[in-house]
């Protein structure tokens, strides 16, 4: 069974100029997989992170978070390991808050929340499906860079659901690194 179908993960965050790489901790704190900043280097340092790759272990990537150059809302795509469609992500136009949208294959989620704080809340068609809230890591790690988010998501998910939200938050990420980028 995957690492990824744990109903609690916590993503800690390492970024800096060039990359925004996290390790993904199950419940219990045992490493269940990675994410890798992909995209070239200097691509990164002018547009800052475009491309996220989940790993469960090396060399087997499991979701990827692709940014698409948009005029307007931002958009992104989200993969399979093995690079098919998986859901594709809007942000909505939203007074107070965040609002995004999540088309996986037909089903419609929503992500709602205040994207400064990082807390979210996951809806669907069944409801209540997951949580996801910034946690404090302490100063220092504040100071270089680090982050930590946890994810809980509800019993009953599919693995693509699982997957997608999993890929949404880290849009979520990106979408807050753009959003300091240009304040």
């Amino acid at each position: 069974m995957s690492g990824l179908m744990s109903n609690v993960l916590v993503f800690q965050q390492t970024s800096n100029f060039v990359k925004n790489d996290f390790a993904i901790m199950d419940g219990q704190g045992t490493q269940i997989g990675h994410v890798e900043t992909g995209g070239s280097t200097l691509a990164r340092m002018f547009a800052g992170s475009r491309e996220l790759t989940v790993f469960e272990g090396p060399g087997n990537p499991v979701i990827q978070v692709k940014d698409t150059y948009t005029l307007g809302r931002e958009r992104m795509e989200i993969y399979d390991g093995h690079g098919q469609p998986l859901a594709s992500l809007v942000r909505r136009l939203a007074l107070f808050g965040t609002r995004i949208s999540l088309d996986l294959q037909g089903e419609e989620l929503e992500l709602s929340g205040n994207i400064w704080g990082f807390e979210f809340q996951i809806n669907g068609p069944m409801g209540a499906m997951g949580t996801v809230s910034r946690e404090w890591s302490g100063l220092g790690n504040a100071f270089l860079g680090m982050s930590t988010y946890s994810l809980r998501l509800a019993e009953n998910l599919t693995a693509p659901q699982r997957h997608a939200i999993i890929g949404a938050v880290l849009a979520l990420d990106l979408i807050r690194e753009k959003r300091s980028r240009n304040s």
